[in-house]
């Protein structure tokens, strides 16, 4: 079993993941692309602040103009399918709609 589990590890370093089992509630958030990109700009086709979620599609604690640049942490799907990408904000992490997120 140990051998195994050191098997498993060694993937998981070569292809930088590790596939474990994922419960489902109503509370939860599933994770879908795990990235870190800092050459990323908030989008949108008017000139409205994007709003900056404490969670995704919790409380809001802010606002980005459109064309702010952003650094993205990962993406994350929420109970009702919506996409939110986790970003820098301040000091603090907030979530904004994918949607309005362009990297490249």
């Amino acid at each position: 079993m140990k051998n195994k589990l050191s098997i498993t590890l060694a993937l998981a370093m070569i292809f930088g993941t590790i596939v474990l089992p994922q419960t489902a509630s109503a509370n939860t958030f599933t994770e879908w692309t795990p990235i870190t990109q800092d050459n990323c700009v908030v989008i949108g086709d008017n000139n409205l602040p994007l709003r900056v979620r404490a969670t995704p599609g919790g409380k809001i604690i802010g606002s980005l103009k459109i064309g702010t640049q952003i650094l993205a942490y990962n993406a994350v799907q929420d109970r009702n399918g919506n996409y939110w990408t986790k970003i820098k904000f301040g000091r603090r992490f907030g979530y904004v709609s994918t949607d309005y997120v362009s990297c490249g």
